[in-house]
Formats: structure tokens, C-alpha cells, sequence
């Protein structure tokens, strides 16, 4: 039962983009045409991306953007279907 648990972790853990995956995934991310609670979204193969609440970086270079990803399989469908709305052509 153990081995089972720990491999089925393993297995999840496995399944999730690291940093860096996400990092390029944002780097080649579509901007949407629309934005979701007021702040811009992107999106990704791998995730969409929503504009950081977190601005002081863009303050002080405003070349830098923050933002946050937000991965299908960690949301629920509703919160899912807002992004694909607000990236819908």
C-alpha cells in the first residue's frame, strides 16, 4: 500500500511543470484579448497567465512583467472557463 501511495505522489508530482517550463511557456504565450477581474492574461500551452497583483518590480522597470500561471488541473472548470472566455477570439 505504501509503494502505491508514494508512486501514485511521484506520479503526480511528475505530471506538473517545473519553473522553468512555466517561465518559457509564459516567455511564448499569447496575449487575450480580454482580462479577467482587471488585470491582463495570457495563454500558454501549459498554463494561462494572469498579471501579478505584485507591481512593485513594474514600477520600478516598466519592462519587467509580473505574472502568475494558472494551471488547468489546479483550478476548477468555472475559473477555467473565465480564462478560455477572456481568451476567445
Amino acid at each position: 500500500m505504501l509503494v502505491l501511495m508514494f508512486a501514485t505522489v511521484l506520479a503526480l508530482t511528475a505530471a506538473q511543470p517545473t519553473v522553468e517550463d512555466l517561465q518559457t511557456d509564459f516567455e511564448t504565450a499569447r496575449p487575450c484579448q480580454h482580462e479577467v477581474d482587471g488585470r491582463e492574461v495570457w495563454e500558454g500551452k501549459k498554463a494561462f497567465f494572469i498579471a501579478s497583483y505584485t507591481k512593485q518590480a513594474a514600477e520600478l522597470d516598466p519592462s519587467l512583467v509580473g505574472a502568475d500561471a494558472v494551471l488547468r488541473d489546479d483550478n476548477s472548470p468555472d475559473v477555467i472557463g473565465e480564462f478560455e472566455t477572456a481568451c476567445s477570439d
